[in-house]
C-alpha cells in the first residue's frame, strides 16, 4: 500500500482516533500527540498486510495512550490546585435526540471520573460502551482474555452508574442554570443559584499554579454561594460573561476584550440540581480551548478545527 492510501485511511479514521484519545487522555495536545505518534508508525509500518486498518490503529493509538497515562500520573500528583481536564468548543453532528447521549461522555464530570479507574478500566470501558468495540478486538489491544476485558469494562460501568456521572439535563434546564449564575455574577444575589444547588454541591478551579484561584475545593451550598457572590463577582465586574458549548454542555465564558480569564462548566443530578462547579482558570488551557473547537459524532468521534 502506498503511502497516499495510508494516509486517506489514517484520515478516516483520525475523528474517532482523536475522540478515543482525548477521552484517555483528557489533554487535547496529548491527545493529539497520541494520535500522531499512531500516524507515524502507521506510515512506518512495513510488516504484513493489515486485514482490518480501523482495528490495528486503535490498538496502537490505545498503547500510545495508555504509554502516556503513566507519565500523566506523575505529573497530577504534583499538580499545582485541582486538574480539570481540557475545555472543548463543542459543535455536534448528531440529531437533537442524539445531542444528550453525545455529550454524556464528554462532560467534566465523566472525563474526572475516568480518571480515579485503572488505565485499562478505561480504555476496556471506553472501547466497549462508547466506540462499541467487541470484545475480541479490545482483548487484542489490551493484551488479556476477552472474559478479562468484559470485567474490566463491567467494574468501570458499575463506577460510572454508582457515580451517576453521565447524566446530561435537557438544554433549557442548563440554560436555566447559566442565567442564575449569571445573574449571581452581576449582582451578587444568589437566590436563584442556591436554589438549583444541591446542599453538598462543590466548586474546584483549575489554576495550574499560573493565575490566583481558589485552590481547595469548596464544598457545600452556602458556601459556594458565599464564594460567588462575595468573590466571583467582584473579581469579574468588569468583564463580560457569555454563554457556549463546552464539552458538549452548556456553560459560560468570562473574558475581556479577546481575552478568556475562565471557563465555567457543571454536571448535575438526575433532579437536574447541580452537583459540581468547575473553573477553567489555567492560562495555557484557556489559550488552547479558545481556538480549539471540535465536532462530536454519536460514533464517539471528535472532529477538532
Amino acid at each position: 500500500m502506498d503511502t497516499t492510501a495510508k494516509t486517506d485511511i489514517f484520515e478516516d479514521a483520525r475523528p474517532q482516533l482523536m475522540g478515543l484519545a482525548y477521552r484517555l487522555l483528557g489533554s487535547v495536545s496529548d491527545a493529539q500527540d497520541a494520535v500522531q505518534d499512531t500516524y507515524i508508525k502507521w506510515i512506518s509500518y512495513t510488516g504484513a498486510e493489515i486485514e482490518t486498518p480501523p482495528a490495528w490503529l486503535s490498538r496502537v493509538c490505545t498503547n500510545c495512550c495508555l504509554d502516556r497515562l503513566k507519565s500523566a500520573h506523575s505529573k497530577r500528583v504534583d499538580y499545582v490546585g485541582q486538574w480539570i481536564p481540557d475545555q472543548i468548543q463543542t459543535e455536534y453532528e448528531a440529531s437533537t435526540e442524539e445531542r444528550l447521549e453525545v455529550a454524556s461522555s464528554l462532560t467534566t464530570a465523566f472525563l474526572l471520573l475516568l480518571e480515579r479507574l485503572t488505565p485499562k478500566e478505561r480504555a476496556a470501558y471506553l472501547l466497549h460502551d462508547i466506540f462499541g468495540k467487541p470484545f475480541d478486538e479490545i482483548a487484542t489491544v489490551l493484551e488479556l482474555q476477552p472474559a478479562n476485558c468484559r470485567k474490566l469494562a463491567a467494574r468501570a460501568r458499575g463506577f460510572v452508574a454508582k457515580n451517576n456521572v453521565r447524566y446530561v439535563p435537557e438544554e433549557d434546564r442548563q440554560n436555566e442554570l447559566l442565567l442564575a449564575f449569571r445573574l449571581a455574577l452581576e449582582t451578587g444575589d444568589t437566590t436563584d443559584l442556591g436554589q438549583m444547588l444541591r446542599a453538598d454541591s462543590d466548586l474546584r478551579a483549575d489554576s495550574g499554579g499560573r493565575v490566583v484561584a481558589v485552590r481547595d475545593v469548596l464544598e457545600g451550598k452556602q458556601t459556594v454561594c458565599t464564594f460567588v457572590s462575595s468573590v466571583l463577582s467582584r473579581a469579574w465586574a468588569s468583564m463580560q460573561v457569555t454563554s457556549g458549548t463546552l464539552n458538549g454542555m452548556r456553560g459560560l465564558l468570562v473574558q475581556d476584550d479577546d481575552v478568556v480569564h475562565a471557563a465555567i462548566t457543571f454536571s448535575y443530578d438526575q433532579s437536574g440540581n447541580v452537583r459540581h462547579i468547575y473553573i477553567m482558570r489555567n492560562p495555557q488551557k484557556l489559550a488552547l480551548m479558545a481556538h480549539t473547537k471540535g465536532v462530536a459524532t454519536r460514533s464517539g468521534a471528535l472532529r477538532l478545527n
